[in-house]
């Protein structure tokens, strides 16, 4: 439902489940999304910003009633690798645009409905992306956690050698620190699960600082301001827009594989449907505004929004309740910021890097079939390795169209045997079997595309026969490109010119229209096509009796 819709319908007993549900869920997204920024290279409050106005948005223009959107692990790797040649005094307003674009890009793709091509994307992608992804976050931090001034790197391997390079500038306040932040999540997940440990490891790391005066002793949040999100207009520059096109489209595309699997892992545990186009262009509309508002782009949450559906979530107003509280951490508490340390944010996100990895799940992918390790790892390798994560993206999706397209090249064909009394009595059989009939009767089915068109001219070439009728039946097929017809038109001439006849049976009226405009239809007699009919095989028979027809009245001439 709409958001007017919702406010008009709205119960104070739901607010009451909103309200729980939205204060549970800010307990851990706060540190989270600080922590995110970090992960992008801004400061923390760019994490808070970004989530005030996605969630103040998402409430109006988004359709599911539990995702939540907010600063992902994912997108913000993606932004961050997008950036990472970008100077350091150009880097936000460039962020900015990245973000515009983002969001223009899937408002786009969401009107044409061409976001619906994400369903394609292999699962084997999504699941190395996340693996590769959680790497990435986790060895990304390891830098912040030791307390050293530069660790970056373009690939994991790159990070990590520069790690290790300067193990000796190890900061062991920021270390200890983190440290205690990283046991504090995993022993308060090991007894109370549902507690919001990711906030107690921040809590209890900036009462360390503060009661210790520790904040000269290593890195914290330095000049965090207590002020809330403003206008600020994108800087279009064109030369920028044109270089960060390619990263903004990948970007685009992550984020609606995110949406994607939140919304159908979420409709099977609530049984809520969701019109994906129109949360689509939902999220970029989110995306455009957050551009002009200091934030940067942002996705549907995978932790978030199954805290909220389980914390008892009923509408979207709960992201609304996330957004005011965030609002009024900053006003309220927004000094006591400038004593957290940055390794314990580090700690918490290596913390949620560790829980991306289903190591379960990976098994699985390498027991299953051959071709899901295959792109498994290959999607893997390249998130690893290179020096940009849209590459792995588009590699991903690349791989997911190839395999769709292999396992669609197949046609739906097969030959059927005929009782000549007249009784509907059909078959499917085996060429060999039906080759020495009178007639023969291919069977199509299903989609009909290019990829599939070899597999269709070599299965014609197969049940081709001089001097014989053939009868296609059309009955299920269910689209047809003009690569296909152009098959079935060589088949038609090559038949009639070796002293054969089509017949064209179980015609539809929207397959018919389609051969019509091609010109196929121009090639056959009007007595050789018949309709589909509401009974099975009706129209078939009917060919069938024609074509017998046809065949008694040849050999008599002969005789």
């Amino acid at each position: 439902m709409n958001f007017i819709e919702l406010i008009k319908s709205y119960q104070f007993k739901t607010f009451k489940s909103d309200l729980l549900a939205g204060l549970t869920v800010t307990a851990f997204a706060l540190p989270q999304n600080m922590a995110y920024a970090l992960i992008v290279g801004v400061n923390p409050i760019y994490g808070l910003y970004t989530s005030i106005v996605s969630m103040l948005v998402a409430t109006v223009v988004g359709v599911s009633n539990y995702m939540v959107v907010a600063p992902t692990n994912m997108i913000s790797v993606a932004l961050a690798s997008s950036l990472s040649n970008i100077a350091s005094d150009q880097y936000l307003e460039t962020l900015f645009l990245l973000t515009f674009l983002v969001g223009a890009i899937q408002i786009v793709l969401g009107i044409l409905k061409l976001g619906d091509l994400v369903k394609y994307v292999s699962q084997s992608v999504i699941m190395a992306l996340t693996t590769g992804v959680a790497f990435l976050i986790g060895a990304g931090q390891l830098g912040n956690l030791l307390g050293l001034a530069d660790s970056g790197g373009s690939n994991l391997i790159a990070i990590i050698y520069n790690v290790f390079s300067n193990l000796q500038s190890t900061n062991y306040y920021a270390l200890a620190i983190g440290l205690l932040a990283m046991l504090i999540i995993v022993v308060g997940k090991s007894f109370r699960p549902y507690l919001p440990w990711y906030l107690v490891a921040v809590i209890i790391s900036t009462l360390i600082v503060y009661i210790f005066d520790l904040s000269d002793n290593l890195a914290v949040i330095q000049d965090f301001p207590t002020s809330l999100p403003s206008f600020n207009l994108v800087n279009f520059d064109l030369n920028s827009i044109q270089n960060l096109f390619s990263s903004a489209l990948s970007i685009a595309i992550l984020g609606f594989i995110q949406v994607l699997s939140i919304v159908k892992s979420l409709e099977k545990q609530s049984n809520e449907e969701v019109a994906l186009n129109r949360e689509f262009i939902g999220q970029g509309i989110v995306n455009f505004i957050n551009a002009f508002f200091n934030g940067f782009a942002v996705s549907g949450s995978f932790t978030k929004s199954f805290a909220n559906y389980s914390a008892g979530a009923k509408t979207r107003i709960s992201q609304l309740i996330m957004s005011v509280t965030i609002i009024l951490f900053i006003l309220f508490l927004g000094t006591v910021a400038n004593y957290i340390p940055i390794s314990s944010l580090a700690a918490l996100v290596i913390m949620v890097a560790y829980y991306m990895i289903d190591f379960k799940e990976m098994i699985r992918y390498f027991k299953t079939t051959r071709s899901d390790t295959i792109v498994f790892l290959g999607t893997l390798v390249t998130t690893l390795l290179t020096p940009r994560l849209d590459y792995a993206i588009y590699f991903g999706v690349i791989i997911s169209v190839i395999l769709v397209l292999k396992r669609t090249g197949n046609v739906n064909y097969s030959h059927m045997a005929y009782n000549q009394q007249g009784n509907n009595d059909f078959a499917q059989q085996q060429l060999t079997e039906v080759a020495e009939d009178d007639l023969i009767i291919i069977n199509l089915a299903g989609s009909l595309h290019f990829n599939a068109a070899d597999n269709l001219k070599n299965q014609l070439d197969e049940s081709f026969s001089e001097d014989k009728i053939f009868i296609i039946r059309t009955r299920y097929i269910e689209d047809i490109d003009i690569t296909s017809i152009q098959e079935l038109e060589k088949f038609i001439d090559r038949v009639q010119s070796h002293g054969g006849e089509i017949l064209l049976c179980g015609v539809e009226e929207e397959i018919f229209e389609v051969l019509k405009k091609s010109g196929l239809i121009a090639k056959l007699d009007q007595e050789n096509i018949f309709w589909a009919r509401n009974h099975i095989f009706s129209s078939t028979q009917e060919a069938v009796e024609e074509a017998l027809s046809k065949t008694q009245e040849k050999n008599s001439q002969a005789d």
